[in-house]
């Protein structure tokens, strides 16, 4: 049976029809396809910037411990220092006072009287040593402190920002981190809470570490430089006290004392050591009180080396009253969707709305565990300080994307 003439063509509309089906759903589908990838390019951006941002300022907030380590310890050298010159005049005193008195017995006073030439050499390179040591320290410490200084102005947050945005660029030259043009483009909804956040983060990174001078400081340099004296040997022999020794006869006891003291004000710092021998002798009720034999003592003291001896006149430390603090550093990342490779046919154009995700990187301080850190104690606990070296960076999950 043939078909009549006036049935002829009547599928082709249905076959355009399909045909126009077919290809809206296949521009959908292309369209769509780059939006996933295009969000996941901008998502893994978002997430480098925001871990890349929060790896910077981790590294400045352990540049700062190291720093403030650093100049404690050249401090507590120069105490080690001048307490080492004052032994050596004391043991230079001591043997020229047993000159005088041996000089005239033979043999003996030969040999007394080497010692003494030999103490007396010692004494002065130690001296020599001390004038070129001790000033040399002190500017070693100056040096670190304009160090600190310039490590505290990089966070400032538009460092931070030229940092993310060449780590987004990296990905794509099109994609733009914590532009303030493209967030204006978002809705309004979402715009102020942006812009809120991003200024936040601008004041909270530079103000998360202060400084603290000398005299406002709550006596933290002076509990330092006490804590680690007491934590080494050596420092706990020659700079507490320690220095020396006791002999007990039958009535008589005799000491050799040495101290060190320690002073720092807002005009400079100071070092003072003191040597001497003492002497008691038991009476019948009990022991007399310890007097110092002859009249000279020997001593040091750093300002004799240095008369403009600073010390530590100031260091950094967390903001704020102790407690566990932490940085946010959130990064947000957007493109446009007309550098979005898509087919705009059919009447599908792109959206003016930009292709954002916000990725969210966090900067703690963990104390590590292990052998080579010495347990605190199931109820101790260290916050978070600019003294140890324990800042690290860790990413958060994703807040959202658009």
């Amino acid at each position: 049976m043939l078909l009549s003439n006036h049935h002829r063509g009547q599928i082709a509309p249905v076959a355009l029809f399909g045909m126009l089906i077919s290809s809206a759903v296949l521009v959908v589908m292309f369209n769509t396809g780059q939006r996933v990838t295009e969000r996941s390019h901008v998502a893994n951006a978002a997430d480098a910037a925001a871990y890349s941002g929060a790896v910077w300022t981790a590294r400045h907030l352990n540049f700062i411990a190291y720093s403030n380590r650093a100049m404690i310890a050249n401090h507590l050298a120069v105490g080690h220092f001048v307490s080492y010159v004052s032994w050596v005049r004391y043991l230079n005193d001591s043997l020229a006072a047993i000159d005088r008195v041996t000089q005239w017995i033979p043999y003996v006073g030969q040999y007394v009287d080497m010692a003494e030439q030999i103490s007396a050499q010692v004494r002065d390179v130690t001296e020599q040593s001390a004038e070129i040591a001790i000033p040399a320290l002190d500017a070693w410490n100056a040096n670190i402190r304009a160090a600190q200084a310039e490590a505290h102005a990089s966070l400032a947050f538009r460092h931070l920002q030229n940092l993310m945005s060449e780590t987004g660029r990296a990905y794509d030259p099109h994609i733009l981190i914590n532009d303030r043009d493209a967030l204006s483009r978002m809705p309004v909804e979402l715009r102020h809470m942006l812009d809120a956040q991003l200024m936040t983060q601008s004041a909270a990174v530079p103000a998360f570490i202060q400084r603290y001078s000398v005299g406002r400081d709550s006596n933290a340099l002076q509990e330092l430089v006490t804590a680690s004296v007491r934590g080494n040997e050596d420092l706990q022999r020659w700079v507490a006290g320690e220095r020396g020794w006791r002999e007990n006869l039958l009535a008589v006891q005799l000491r050799k004392r040495g101290t060190t003291s320690h002073s720092q004000t807002a005009d400079g710092a100071d070092w003072r050591a003191e040597d001497q021998l003492r002497y008691r002798t038991r009476s019948l009720f009990g022991w007399r009180s310890w007097r110092r034999i002859g009249d000279r003592v020997s001593s040091a003291s750093a300002r004799e080396f240095d008369s403009d001896y600073a010390g530590v006149p100031a260091l950094y430390n967390v903001s704020g009253q102790p407690g566990d603090s932490s940085l946010r550093i959130a990064a947000i990342a957007t493109k446009a969707q007309a550098r979005i490779a898509s087919a705009d046919l059919l009447g599908m154009s792109a959206s003016d709305h930009p292709l954002a995700v916000a990725a969210t990187a966090r900067v703690e301080f963990q104390r590590p565990r292990g052998l080579a850190f010495a347990a605190l104690g199931e109820r101790r606990h260290e916050y978070a300080n600019l003294f140890n070296p324990f800042w690290e960076a860790k990413l958060a999950p994703v807040v959202w994307s658009f």
